[in-house]
This record gives C-alpha cells, sequence and structure tokens, in this order.
C-alpha cells in the first residue's frame, strides 16, 4: 500500500500514461510499466506516523515510479544520501521537509524522462507552467 487513495493512484498512472494508465511509464526514466507495474513514490515522505496534510496525500506528491524501494527509479528516490538519491532530488522526485514553497510538492517542478520539466497538479495533471501564488 502506498498510501495514497485508489482515486490518487488512478490519477497517477493516468498522468503518467498520457491519458490512459494501460500506457503508463515511469515518470523519471521512461520505462514503460502498463496498468499495474511500478510504484507511486511520495516525493514528499509521509514521516513516521503518516501526515494529515491533504497535500502529502495528493496527486502533486506522487510520481510513478519503476522498480521497488530497493531497485529502479524508486530505489534511486530510497537510497538516502547517495549520488543517486541526490539526482533524483534535482529532477524534483524527492523533496525535503521544511517550510516555504521550495519543500511543497505544488511549487517543486519535476524533470521528467527526456528532459521535460513540468509541475504536478493536485488534480492528477501535468502544467507547463509553475502554479500562481502559494497559499497562506
Amino acid at each position: 500500500m502506498t498510501g495514497f487513495s485508489s482515486r490518487v493512484r488512478r490519477l497517477v498512472r493516468t498522468r503518467a500514461g498520457s491519458g490512459w494508465a494501460g500506457d503508463a511509464c515511469c515518470e523519471a526514466c521512461g520505462t514503460w510499466l502498463g496498468e499495474r507495474g511500478g510504484q507511486i513514490q511520495h516525493r514528499l515522505a509521509r514521516g513516521r506516523g503518516g501526515s494529515k496534510d491533504p497535500v502529502v496525500a495528493s496527486a502533486a506528491n506522487a510520481a510513478l515510479l519503476c522498480g521497488t524501494a530497493f531497485t529502479g527509479c524508486h530505489g534511486d528516490c530510497e537510497a538516502r544520501h547517495t549520488p543517486r538519491a541526490k539526482e533524483m532530488e534535482k529532477r524534483g522526485f524527492v523533496i525535503r521537509h521544511g517550510v516555504g514553497p521550495e519543500f511543497d510538492p505544488r511549487f517543486v517542478k519535476v524533470i521528467l524522462f527526456g528532459g521535460v520539466v513540468r509541475w504536478l497538479g493536485e488534480d492528477g495533471r501535468y502544467s507547463e507552467d509553475p502554479p500562481g501564488e502559494v497559499a497562506a
């Protein structure tokens, strides 16, 4: 279980499949995953005991990645303090905890496979433009 609702998981897989879950690919490397492959990564970790912040449980904080917590792009995100994890952080697939928009998944861009820059919306869509202003 990823901690995301079935609705969010469906939105993310559909986003990663350019509108069809059956075409879903790893958002970091482009590996084809289809309707059931890969795992959904929390870009900003829930922390021990989970999180009550609705943004943490939203599609803006979710990335469909190949592998497991130990392999593939998902493993790269989980390999804390390694060059692989640092690269995934630079690409927006890992977000550190803190205060301010640079720690809010809605305002942290991702660099998808092929070098495409997008922002991930809570509605499960990609955006080519950064979101407006920071919510108070």
